[in-house]
């Protein structure tokens, strides 16, 4: 039995929240699915920006009601809908998704859905927020006649941890008064080494992928690589001697996703053409993970 990927949406309606995005991928991705929301037994947000950088209550829990997944007590204490909240930056969809891979190997859950969303929590107040609004949602589920995920790696390299880093901070009213007074405000700061650093640390994760599973990269029919940054998986494809035309591109308008990244490189994806798919996501830490799939 193998965790498969049976559907992935994005939603993109820039005057949305985090929730509302996140919530719109997932109706999409249902829908694309053949799904309703009550199907879902697991929903785990991993978007990291918050509508007006609020704390509680988890997320998922608001997307959860946002999507209308059994949000009704079952008669008899039948299973619902179990959502959390997982914060792993640009990692989180392939987090989630091994999360879910471990509930659907035990069979405790029959379908999961990782979902996320890059929405500016205060826009006009925010200090280096660069990333498009956008949601991204993946539904996964076990199968008995699909391979689907076959290994997971991740990978954390400390040294480079202030390369990428986002802080909420409180500031008091500025002494001109053109701020309002006494809020949380978003900074994000990005170092024009980020690139770099974070090209090689996904290649030594990757390669460490392959050679854990006897992969040759020549087998690779797929390669979805995001960063925060755009270029990203062009330099990790060429570095892997992956040719272009087996890595899944980004719009250009949204070149520069974060957590939603992988739901947008995914969702024109044909994994079953491609074989064997190799999906390698870099964030802030810096974090790297991959996955190794067969579609």
């Amino acid at each position: 039995m193998g965790t498969i990927i049976e559907a992935a949406a994005t939603a993109t309606e820039s005057s949305l929240g985090a929730v509302q995005l996140a919530g719109t991928a997932a109706r999409f991705c249902l829908k694309r699915a053949g799904r309703t929301p009550d199907e879902l037994d697991l929903l785990i947000n991993v978007g990291v920006y918050l509508d007006n950088n609020i704390s509680e209550p988890a997320i998922a829990a608001l997307i959860q009601e946002d999507i209308g997944a059994n949000t009704e007590q079952h008669p008899g204490g039948g299973q619902g809908t179990f959502s959390f909240d997982v914060r792993n930056g640009a990692c989180g969809l392939l987090t989630g998704i091994y999360l879910a891979d471990g509930m659907l190997a035990a069979g405790t859950i029959k379908t999961g859905i990782v979902v996320a969303a890059d929405s500016d929590p205060d826009p006009g107040i925010s200090e280096g927020f660069v990333f498009p609004a956008v949601g991204g949602a993946i539904l996964v589920s076990a199968d008995d006649q699909r391979t689907g995920f076959t290994a997971f790696r991740f990978a954390t390299f400390p040294e480079f941890a202030g390369l990428f880093q986002s802080d909420l901070n409180w500031r008091q009213a500025a002494p001109d008064g053109t701020r309002q007074p006494g809020r949380n405000i978003l900074t994000v700061n990005v170092a024009d080494t980020y690139a770099t650093r974070a090209a090689d640390c996904a290649e030594s994760t990757t390669r460490e992928l392959a050679a854990a599973s006897a992969l040759d990269l020549d087998e690779v029919g797929l390669l979805v690589a995001t960063a925060p940054v755009p270029g990203f998986a062009g330099e990790l494809a060429r570095r892997l001697g992956i040719s272009a035309g087996r890595v899944a591109s980004l719009p250009r308008s949204l070149a520069g996703a974060h957590t939603a990244a992988p739901a947008v490189a995914l969702e024109p994806a044909n994994l079953a053409a491609a074989g064997t798919t190799i999906f390698v996501s870099a964030g802030a830490g810096i974090t790297v993970a991959a996955a190794l799939y067969r579609g």
